[in-house]
């Protein structure tokens, strides 16, 4: 005679099972939500949502990032998959789009470099400099990973340790720049609760403080991706709710998409010793041939500033010093090289703590 098995059950929506209600490897179904729920090793109750609210998801996220009735004649009924959100992002559209605010020169859209791990390297060279690491999206065979997972140098990506060999690595720059305005800027807000936690707002694990626009925000729990409404509220600016708490152990991280804002250009650096040739800045080799720099040292009560013009074929960087001028002292020697594919601007500092700040205008190869 044939058994039948039914899981638990429920047709209310938003009714979530307790860790009290399910045993583990025991399934609970919430055929109102499409949501299926289990206990893990923890004792913390997660979910599986429903392909169709995936789909749906990427189809909002797309409409509130970019413009609904554009993205909505593309979806069509027949919703959206991956592909299709990259074309939609990274597309033409939206560099006409910014085009019409009346910013002026070249606008970037998202930036993508994609590699495949070697199982050693850690280093891997960008298209484009990130202001911070906040700035830039890396994912390892598809999972989101924290910010201190990485470091970025100008253009020079470092996991603090190598992938899986043949691992596949995505990094995504969300930064839409014309000339010195950022129209698109981006932040991570990671937070790490020592209990169960629902409401995060404040400090992060970083001492950075929540900030986003409304319906300008992704929320991931331990990597997955979690459904705006469904999964979680943010409605004013500096907090996010879970209808499920997390708990200790969980590692939440919220995406906050900002609006356009003035940016300093600037990269600085504090070099507490006189080493030999520090790198202070970085450039992709393959995208750009020519860079013309401004650079100021600071030690003290002591100014120094400069012009250089560099040009490498590849292989080697020749480059010319001038405007070379200081109010007591020459703070260092600037110098540049290649290493693999990062054209390095290095400075040789005469003193102890000295601030370098670089701003680089680049010429594409």
């Amino acid at each position: 005679m044939t058994t039948k098995i039914i899981h638990k059950k429920s047709s209310v929506v938003a009714r979530v099972p307790s860790a009290g209600d399910l045993d583990y490897g025991e399934l609970a179904l919430n055929y109102a939500d499409g949501k299926l729920y289990y206990k893990n090793s923890s004792n913390a109750v997660k979910a599986f949502i429903d392909s169709a609210q995936n789909v749906s998801l990427i189809t909002n996220t797309i409409i509130n990032t970019v413009d609904s009735d554009y993205v909505l004649a593309r979806a069509g009924d027949a919703g959206i998959d991956s592909a299709a959100v990259i074309d939609l992002i990274d597309s033409d559209y939206v560099q006409a789009r910014q085009a019409s605010s009346g910013l002026v020169g070249t606008a970037n859209t998202v930036i993508l470099n994609e590699y495949t791990s070697d199982g050693v390297s850690t280093d891997y060279a960008l298209t484009d400099s990130p202001p911070t690491e906040h700035h830039a999206l890396v994912m390892i065979d598809g999972v989101v990973q924290q910010v201190d997972a990485y470091s970025l140098s100008g253009s020079q990506l470092t996991l603090s340790a190598a992938a899986d060999s043949d691992a596949e690595i995505e990094v995504r720059t969300f930064r839409m720049q014309s000339s010195n305005i950022s129209a698109r800027d981006y932040a991570n807000f990671v937070y790490q609760p020592t209990g169960n936690q629902s409401v995060f707002n404040g400090n992060d694990i970083y001492s950075n403080t929540l900030a986003y626009d409304v319906n300008k925000l992704d929320v991931y729990l331990n990597g997955s991706r979690l459904v705006n409404v469904l999964d979680y509220t943010a409605s004013n600016g500096t907090s996010v709710t879970l209808q499920v708490a997390a708990n200790s152990g969980d590692t939440v991280t919220i995406s906050s998409f900002g609006s356009a804002r003035i940016v300093a250009g600037n990269n600085s650096t504090s070099l507490s010793t006189t080493a030999s040739g520090q790198i202070v800045d970085t450039f992709n080799k393959t995208v750009s041939r020519t860079a013309k720099y401004i650079v100021q040292m600071t030690q003290g009560s002591r100014y120094h500033s400069q012009e250089i013009m560099l040009i490498h074929d590849g292989t080697t960087v020749s480059m010319v010093e001038y405007a070379d001028i200081y109010t007591e002292s020459d703070l260092g020697t600037v110098d540049a090289s290649i290493s693999g594919d990062l054209v390095r601007l290095q400075v040789t500092p005469n003193y102890t703590n000295t601030t370098i700040k670089t701003k680089r205008t680049e010429v594409g190869v």
